[in-house]
This record gives structure tokens, C-alpha cells and sequence, in this order.
């Protein structure tokens, strides 16, 4: 895992980077450079000049890629989602017992966010305004939610609301943690075993016992 020293935000961003090679690897060059000037700037509100000026070519080159910022900015969005999926899967298949499937889900969940940033976020953020989501994307991510809520309503009996509801909450945690690893203030060490015991302490606190 990368140290919080990679994250500082008044370095360059991807200063030596080079357009040269696939058009693949052009396409992944372009959503690198967005994703790190979203995540400095903790906007969406960046504009092809800009990426391209961070790359160091031209506007109509970024247009062979993309049509515009939202565009760029789904596809990040996506690819991320597509990893979160990925680990709802794995923990899913790891564990059948609903304490460590959480437990591992929250601590893959602190590690994107201390690697990749709250792009997420940032993004649903807009979703009552100028949502950039296509309809591939945003069925993704709610089925993901879906999932994890379904698993959170029957383990601890609770009502849809009140799943999504603790869900947030429990989320607020790992993201909180984040936010401090990538500003340098917490060590990623510190930040995972404080996520563990405040996550596990509030699961044994909502456990449903019987009477």
C-alpha cells in the first residue's frame, strides 16, 4: 500500500507522463490525470483544458477518448464501483459469517479510499444536480448497496431505511479514517486498526441477542 507522503497535493501532478504507447494506455493516461486533479481540487468541476494541460498535449486529442468531463469522470466512477463489486464478491466467498464479512469489507473499503481517494463521493454528491452518471453506472453502484443492505437487514433485523441508515454510518468510519491518511495527520497503519476496533465495537453493539 502506498504511504500518505504519495498523496501530498502541491506536488505535480504526474508531471513525466507521456501520451506515447496504445490507445489503450493513452485512454487510461487521460482518466489518471482527471481522477488526480478531481481529487487535489476535491471538485468535479475540472475542464478538458486543464486535463490537457496536465498531460501536455492538446484539447482535441483528449476528444478521440472522451466526448467531455462527464464522460471521463463516469468511467472513473465505474472502473471504481467495478472494484467495490469485486470486493462485496470476495468477502462474500471468504467468509459466511456475517462479523468478518463486514469486518473485511469495511477494511478493503479504507484501503480504495486511502489509494484512490473519495471520487465516489464527490460524485454522488451531485446526483440531485448534474449527476455525470450514466444509467450503467448508477445501476452498478445500487446494486452493490442493495447487497451489502440486504446483508445488514437480516443479520441485525432491521427495516430497509434503517439498514441503508447503519450502513452510512459504519461507512463514515473507514471514510473519516481516509480523509486523515491521505492529509498525513494518521499513519495507514494506525487508521486500519483503529477502523477494525471502532467497526467491530459498533457491530457487537447493534448484535441482535436473544432475549
Amino acid at each position: 500500500m502506498a504511504s500518505a507522503c504519495q498523496f501530498g497535493r502541491n506536488k505535480p501532478l504526474l508531471a513525466a507522463m507521456t501520451v506515447q504507447g496504445d490507445e489503450t494506455g493513452r485512454r487510461e493516461q487521460v482518466l489518471a490525470v482527471a481522477e488526480q486533479l478531481v481529487i487535489a481540487r476535491g471538485s468535479l468541476n475540472v475542464s478538458l483544458n486543464a486535463i490537457a494541460e496536465e498531460l501536455g498535449v492538446s484539447r482535441s486529442l483528449l476528444y478521440v477518448y472522451f466526448d467531455s468531463v462527464p464522460q471521463i469522470i463516469d468511467a472513473l466512477f465505474f472502473e471504481q464501483a467495478l472494484r467495490l463489486d469485486q470486493l462485496v464478491k470476495q468477502m462474500r466467498d471468504q467468509h459466511s459469517d456475517f462479523r468478518p464479512r463486514m469486518l473485511g469489507l469495511f477494511h478493503g473499503y479504507l484501503q480504495h479510499l486511502v489509494e484512490r481517494g473519495h471520487l465516489i463521493h464527490l460524485v454522488l454528491r451531485e446526483r440531485h444536480q448534474d449527476s455525470p452518471l450514466q444509467p450503467q453506472s448508477s445501476r452498478l453502484f445500487r446494486r452493490i448497496l442493495l447487497i451489502i443492505a440486504r446483508d445488514v437487514s437480516c443479520e441485525l433485523q432491521l427495516a430497509p431505511r434503517g439498514a441503508f441508515v447503519t450502513l452510512e454510518l459504519l461507512a463514515a468510519i473507514p471514510e473519516a479514517l481516509a480523509r486523515l491518511v491521505r492529509s498525513g495527520a494518521v499513519d495507514v497503519a494506525v487508521a486500519m486498526s483503529t477502523s477494525e476496533r471502532l467497526l467491530a465495537a459498533a457491530l457487537d453493539a447493534m448484535e441482535v441477542r436473544e432475549a
